[in-house]
């Protein structure tokens, strides 16, 4: 008895990962080789660079579940895998509900682009970083790294943006939960929501 007790709580604990899309990592160092995958927001595309410069840099975020999500004092952070910590980049404000298969658009101060949905400034982005999505608990929700040693690199790292300013992005393709294979650099489309669908 006990020991189907003890099953069927395991059982419990694994549908309510997957239900709410949810990596159980908080927002502190874990194994940089584990495979972790959202299935509610996903970091859709990301750049560090851009035809304005170092400075042109945004991070998109991309609502892949079936339902609308508030994403209300979620903070997007960044780490550089040096020995200083992860900081925040974007406090999103309380009362932003994210609709399915929309994007959220975050970007720096020195962004090109059409009008993002909110800014930050006054930190310029390496090409090799790793971003999250952090809920407000401290559960990391979805990250991308181009650098192995970020805390927020999921599988193997994706390749960082050359060093030139061609419209280009870490584009999310595919949500397998390793970063080298999901991620690929192509023309940016900030604002247009990235091809990944759902989980």
């Amino acid at each position: 008895m006990r020991r189907s007790f003890t099953a069927l709580v395991t059982a419990g604990i694994a549908a309510l990962s997957l239900l709410t899309g949810t990596a159980a990592a908080s927002a502190t160092p874990h194994s940089a080789t584990a495979a972790q995958m959202s299935c509610t927001v996903v970091i859709d595309q990301f750049a560090t660079r851009g035809p304005a410069g170092q400075n042109d840099q945004y991070i998109q975020l991309k609502n892949i579940g079936i339902g609308s999500l508030s994403l209300g004092d979620f903070r997007v952070m960044a780490d550089t895998g040096a020995s200083t910590p992860p900081f925040v980049l974007a406090t999103i404000p309380m009362g932003t509900i994210l609709l399915p298969g929309r994007p959220y658009l975050i970007a720096n101060a020195g962004y090109s682009g059409p009008l993002p949905d909110q800014f930050w400034s006054g930190i310029t982005l390496p090409d090799r970083v790793g971003v999250g999505l952090v809920s407000p608990p401290g559960t990391t929700v979805d990250a991308a790294a181009t650098i192995a040693s970020s805390m927020f690199v999921r599988g193997a790292a994706a390749s960082p943006q050359p060093p030139n300013t061609q419209p280009l992005a870490n584009m999310r393709l595919t949500n397998t939960g390793n970063n080298a294979v999901d991620f690929s650099i192509l023309t940016r489309t900030p604002g247009v929501p990235g091809p990944v669908g759902s989980c």
